[in-house]
């Protein structure tokens, strides 16, 4: 070869390795965009709600309708004040001047909350604003309690702090707040109100409420509500209904039901002739490490029937209760079943199929190694313990989301399909764990794919290093896989870029309709089509051809071919017994006839 020809040769060579650099870079920055994607919104989310509740919190207390007479004011006082810190808020800042006056009277204005939860304060009154601006009479008498309970003045110098009081608490969460007491239960924000029975008692016997106390149906009329099709009243408000609330338009959720039902119909069709198939040639299919492609046909069984199940009916296995609020207080023991299947099963298809990839490269790119631990049987216990990792990984959080509240499984759209822990734990024990699985997969099936490439001598007949069938057919497995978790992880990222809007739209809604229906007052296109059926019925058809390729990879096509040379071989001579059985049939008829015709 001349001195050109090994320059050239050279300069090649190096360009495929720049472009072999570049292809790992590729695919490292597309499986970090989920990551980024989640991160972004999460962001995004807390700053729209810090704007969003710093607005409602400007004037969110009405303070020109506290009292400005002292008695009138009730309050207990204790020897705590362990901290002092100056009140930067303004919800509360005029009732506060008034009430340093009547208490401390001299010196600066401090309180015995940090700036921290000052802000979380200011944050949750503004929350609790919209619900007091239809209560007027509540917000009237509310006004001082609420500000004593959540910014109790501090006096610096002599340790001494002044609370709000017991007799005020039972006064208005009983009598003229017990209506906005309960919606406020409903919508979520029951954490955020005090424990009446914690509190301490006042220090004089005059109470800051001092208006007659009157049920808010009397003064707002809320017996004359008038609900919305889909919602109910209960409690004197208007909730969502569980079993008819649609998250988007009628047409685009019953497309959205039917095509998932049509999918997981075929996809489960698909695995249990998989299995069949698997258990006649059980001495391929069931042999490490091709059991572990027969074990993701078994998770996609469960998650499949889990569906199916769903489908048939879905408001029973779901709804706790008529009210959709009610139902995600308290989810349902299916739907806690649903999450904890939905949950084990995808995160286990993806450890199955990661374990495999590794096992593949391990053989490729070291195979003498590999053959080594096989001849000296050391195969039995790496599958062992793979098998044990892929079974008790997904575990730990599954646990954590049986048994933390803050995590637990619920309805994550409506109609519902299956239940789901919250944003952060999905993210952080789902997607998280797939896509780096995902990620870790993808690349040593590059570096097999370029090895294999530098080790072939391509355009020719003759090559050096040729992928059995069996190799070639476990590679279309691990594409299908791929194909359908890359457009899993970016259906899943889109729908969490958008869950933080979803939920405050939500909310907002409910909140709007609560009153009653007004129409076109409240706005549902906030929220409509947010689940697009024709991306749900793709990536159910997707995952529906992973047991068609898991189907090619164990199956024979010699003996398919076989089997089929001998259906027809039959099907033909049954055909041509038929055709002489009716011709000789036939002929003993036509004779027949001329018996009789001569007899006659």
């Amino acid at each position: 070869m001349s001195s050109t020809g090994k320059k050239e040769l050279v300069i090649a060579k190096k360009i495929e390795n720049v472009l072999f650099i570049v292809l790992l870079v590729v695919v490292l920055g597309l499986f970090t965009v989920p990551i980024i994607v989640y991160y972004r919104s999460t962001s995004n989310k807390y700053d729209s709600g810090t704007n969003n509740n710093g607005n409602l919190s400007e004037g969110a207390i009405n303070n020109n309708n506290v009292s400005q007479n002292c008695p009138r004011l009730s309050w207990s006082q204790d020897n705590d004040a362990s901290e002092c810190h100056e009140y930067t808020g303004t919800a509360c800042r005029n009732f506060l001047h008034q009430w340093f006056q009547c208490t401390i009277g001299e010196g600066e204005l401090n309180i015995g909350v940090s700036q921290q939860e000052q802000n979380q304060h200011e944050q949750t009154i503004g929350s609790l604003s919209p619900y007091l601006e239809h209560y007027k009479q509540c917000q009237q008498q509310s006004s001082a309690f609420i500000c004593q309970y959540f910014f109790p003045l501090a006096d610096c110098s002599t340790g001494k702090s002044y609370k709000a009081t017991k007799e005020d608490c039972l006064l208005i969460s009983t009598g003229v707040c017990s209506d906005l007491w309960t919606l406020a239960n409903s919508f979520g924000y029951g954490s955020l109100l005090p424990d009446c029975s914690t509190l301490p008692n006042a220090i004089n016997n005059l109470s800051s409420v001092m208006t007659p106390i009157k049920s808010m149906n009397d003064t707002n009329g809320t017996n004359g509500i008038v609900c919305r099709e889909d919602f109910i009243k209960t409690n004197l408000i208007c909730e969502p209904r569980c079993d008819s609330f649609e998250q988007s338009s009628h047409l685009d959720t019953q497309i959205l039901i039917h095509s998932e039902v049509v999918a997981t119909s075929m996809g489960l069709i698909f695995c249990i002739v998989t299995v069949a198939v698997a258990i006649k040639e059980y001495k391929t299919s069931l042999a490490y490490p091709s059991v572990l492609v027969f074990f993701q046909v078994i998770d996609m069984i469960a998650y499949a029937i889990l569906l199916i199940i769903t489908a048939i009916d879905r408001n029973g296995l779901y709804c706790s209760s008529v009210s959709l609020l009610e139902t995600l207080e308290n989810p349902t023991p299916f739907c806690k079943f649903s999450g904890v299947v939905f949950h084990y099963a995808i995160v286990n298809m993806a450890l199955w199929w990661f374990f495999h990839v590794a096992i593949f490269f391990h053989k490729v790119l070291f195979p003498f190694q590999a053959n080594r631990f096989e001849k000296l049987g050391h195969n039995k216990y790496i599958f062992a313990t793979v098998t044990i990792l892929s079974l008790l990984l997904p575990l730990p959080a599954i646990i954590i989301c049986l048994t933390v509240d803050k995590f637990k499984y619920n309805i994550h759209r409506f109609p519902t399909t299956l239940c789901s822990s919250n944003g952060d734990m999905w993210f952080y024990s789902t997607t998280l764990p797939i896509d780096l699985l995902f990620t870790a997969g993808v690349i040593m099936l590059i570096i097999v794919l370029w090895t294999l490439r530098n080790k072939t001598i391509f355009l020719k007949k003759k090559s050096h290093t040729e992928l059995s069938t069996a190799e070639k057919k476990i590679l279309l497995v691990f594409a299908f896989f791929i194909i359908f978790g890359i457009f899993i992880l970016g259906y899943v990222s889109d729908i969490e870029a958008k869950s933080g809007k979803i939920k405050v739209a939500l909310r907002e809604y409910f909140e709007c309709e609560a009153f009653g229906h007004i129409p076109e007052k409240c706005d549902r296109g906030t929220f409509d089509k947010i689940y697009n059926p024709y991306m749900s019925f793709t990536a159910y058809m997707l995952m529906s051809l992973i047991p068609l390729s898991v189907l090619n990879f164990i199956l024979k096509w010699r003996s398919v071919k076989s089997a089929g040379n001998k259906v027809i071989a039959l099907t033909k001579r049954y055909l041509n017994f038929l055709y002489h059985e009716e011709k000789s049939f036939a002929t003993s008829s036509e004779s027949a006839l001329g018996d009789l015709s001569s007899k006659s």
